[in-house]
């Protein structure tokens, strides 16, 4: 048996596993990272990192990374089909999810963490904390970590989760040619679609539709741009350019899952969309982990005990992961109106008044 009986665990190498081990290093706390793939990898989607999360790499040294590996859009741009509600200045960083996970797996090793490839989980006994892999290795441990995503088998193993149910929307996205620099949202009946710039040459685009179709909610499903064209239908002009240079389609159905009761049990901690997955639409998914995180290891560090550390970091997330969860669930409501009425009323309320910026302020504000 392999004796890491002084590191935490941390089951997955994608955006909360890294960032976690990377928090944990900072703070000279040991992590090994198991990872079930061959090497560190991430789809090619993108992913917005706003001021909550920002700040967070910022105490890691890892804002000037983003800064030179992401973009930084000047607007956000509302429209309702083609027309113009409003626009507000952006306040996140635009990267590709793999440009995001080799920044963190560079600082990750950079801080002298080491990551174990080729680990599948398969079980955890969580009373003398050994630690089971598909390929036949063991290993004793200190804590486990719980990174392993939206269909996490340790959460399944360990606590009641309830089955995923599908949350009445399904997406599609690709990445093309990016012939501007600022993000657009346009809104329309029943859909939403996303833009915003990576790189100073290519631009991410999301499609979200209300839809009975139960579509699988892999994010690796591929689609064809004419099964998009169908599915999403009227596009601005900004969003048509984009997706007509693009080469590659994916399509998944968006699941929800009950909240948990518990965010831990003993010696095991769960993390990101293993411990709280929730629907995008305010793209507050991977900002979450990071500051699940970044919370853990402070309190960590700061109490030195972990069952103390684990009750704390319930007692602070959970507040803030219902809000974060309620206020997505809502968004999805108001992005895709169908009453022309209400449709009006919205932009209206959009256009002359401070609603937008006000509900940022309050996602942005993260403080421990």
């Amino acid at each position: 048996m392999n004796d890491y009986s002084e590191h935490i665990a941390i089951i997955g190498g994608g955006i909360a596993g890294l960032s976690f081990g990377c928090f944990l290093l900072s703070k000279d706390i040991k992590p090994i990272i198991f990872e079930r793939s061959s090497q560190i990898r991430e789809g090619g989607a993108g992913i917005s990192i706003s001021p909550n999360a920002i700040s967070l790499f910022d105490k890691i040294d890892l804002k000037e990374s983003l800064s030179n590996e992401g973009f930084f859009p000047e607007k956000i741009n509302f429209l309702d089909e083609d027309y113009p509600i409003t626009s507000i200045e952006s306040r996140v960083c635009c990267i590709s999810r793999e440009k995001l996970v080799s920044i963190l797996h560079e600082k990750y090793i950079e801080l002298g963490g080491r990551v174990i490839f080729d680990h599948e989980y398969i079980s955890f006994d969580s009373d003398n904390k050994i630690l089971k892999f598909k390929n036949g290795q063991s290993y004793k441990v200190l804590h486990l970590a719980a990174c392993d995503g939206i269909k996490s088998k340790i959460r399944d193993d360990f606590f009641e989760t309830g089955k995923p149910v599908y949350s009445g929307y399904s997406a599609w996205r690709c990445i093309g040619q990016n012939p501007h620099k600022d993000a657009y949202l346009q809104l329309s009946s029943n859909k939403h679609l996303v833009l915003y710039p990576i790189t100073n040459s290519l631009s991410s685009f999301v499609g979200c539709i209300k839809t009975s179709k139960e579509n699988n909610e892999s994010w690796i499903a591929e689609g064809s741009i004419d099964e998009l064209v169908q599915d999403i239908g009227f596009m601005s002009d900004n969003h048509k350019e984009t997706v007509h240079s693009s080469k590659n389609f994916f399509r998944w159905g968006i699941y929800t899952r009950p909240l948990l009761k518990k965010y831990f049990a003993k010696n095991i901690t769960l993390f990101g969309d293993a411990a709280h997955p929730i629907v995008p639409f305010l793209g507050q998914g991977g900002c979450l982990a990071i500051e699940d995180g970044y919370a853990f290891a402070e309190l960590l560090s700061d109490i030195g005990n972990l069952e103390d550390a684990q009750n704390h970091y319930e007692k602070i997330r959970k507040p803030r992961v219902k809000m974060i969860t309620r206020l997505s669930k809502e968004q999805a409501l108001h992005n895709h109106i169908s009453n022309p009425l209400l449709r009006k009323t919205r932009n209206f309320l959009m256009s002359k008044t401070s609603i937008i910026d006000k509900q940022m302020d309050r996602i942005y504000k993260f403080e421990l």
